[in-house]
């Protein structure tokens, strides 16, 4: 129970922001620093004088746009709250109706009766890598899709040579771009201090490269230091869930998938590799395969290996060693 604070639930979206507070009616603020300026005033004005507590859904750039800008202002506690937990406890609450207002109270209420931890905004060079990062990773699913057209061009009859030219043309320009990004991240993995560090530390372990370390690092973030194992297995969305119930219902163990879709990509191939190559995954992955486990069973197991293995390195700031195995 939050107590001794003044608690405030906003629904957030790209142009406006719907704040609830208890005993008043939601009021609608812009989301310009302007806006939200007098939004922090008039709750300044609400709270008599309490420390304030507001609450948000995550919503990708607009709620850390929002987030970043209320930080900064006295006696401001932010929490950034999972969809999800939200979307569960407005069923808990029965809420048949889905309105802006209506999910502005639901997260009050919840941020009322949980106390969500407070967000902990990304260093600078964080926000940094992830926008370089996600920017490559646009790049190359439309490379991909060029490729796939240019593909069913070869294979189609009549294309005109115009089509073939202006495809060609927009492949290399998409590479050249994908090279400048390219570039750019390990300019700034090299720059930052921090960054240089837990790059020399990831690409220790046999299996990660410098492109799946900065992936890694861009997707899984403060998540890979400051949460516990098993958190960090359900962030990844590698959780491990049962379906059960009763006598009749015996459903097949399977991932959550409740989680970071891009942090689990970022770990596929470097978990392919370490299976075949890793003296660490090699040996747990053929276990579990003696013991019957599907491979791609075995393979996720080896994910959420690789997963932890990272955390236990970046925590203790050392590098890979094969006969280190307390680690994980």
């Amino acid at each position: 129970m939050n107590k001794g604070r003044f608690n405030v639930g906003v629904d957030v979206g790209k142009d406006e922001l719907l704040v609830a507070v208890s005993g008043k009616k939601s009021r609608a603020f812009g989301t310009s620093l302007g806006e939200i300026k007098h939004m922090y005033r008039w709750l300044n004005k609400c709270c008599d004088g309490r420390p304030i507590h507001l609450g948000m859904e995550a919503t990708g750039v607009y709620s850390t746009k929002v987030a970043l800008r209320l930080i900064k202002y006295d006696r401001m506690t932010v929490s950034i709250i999972n969809p999800a937990q939200i979307a569960a406890y407005g069923r808990v609450l029965l809420k048949r109706t889905k309105t802006d207002s209506v999910d502005a109270q639901v997260i009050l209420d919840y941020v009322i009766k949980h106390s969500p931890p407070p967000w902990q905004p990304p260093s600078a060079a964080h926000r940094m890598l992830s926008s370089l990062v996600s920017q490559a990773d646009a790049i190359k699913a439309e490379i991909g899709q060029w490729r796939s057209r240019q593909h069913a061009h070869e294979h189609t009859s009549g294309i005109p040579k115009e089509v073939s030219r202006s495809a060609s043309k927009i492949m290399k320009t998409l590479q050249q771009e994908l090279a400048k990004i390219e570039t750019a991240i390990d300019q700034l993995c090299q720059d930052d201090r921090q960054l240089a560090e837990n790059m020399t530390i990831m690409t220790s372990i046999i299996g990660i490269g410098a492109c799946s370390a900065s992936q890694i690092l861009a997707h899984g973030g403060d998540a890979l230091t400051r949460r516990s194992r098993r958190q960090l297995d359900a962030h990844a969305g590698l959780a491990p869930a049962q379906r059960q119930s009763g006598t009749s219902v015996r459903g097949k163990p399977h991932l959550a998938k409740q989680g970071n879709a891009r942090l689990r990509r970022a770990l596929y191939m470097p978990t392919l590799v370490a299976v075949h190559h890793n003296p660490i995954l090699m040996r747990y992955y053929q276990r579990l395969l003696d013991r019957g486990k599907l491979k791609k069973v075995a393979l996720a197991a080896c994910m959420r290996k690789m997963l932890n293995i990272i955390r236990a390195m970046l925590i203790k700031r050392e590098r890979f060693n094969i006969e280190y195995q307390p680690l994980t």
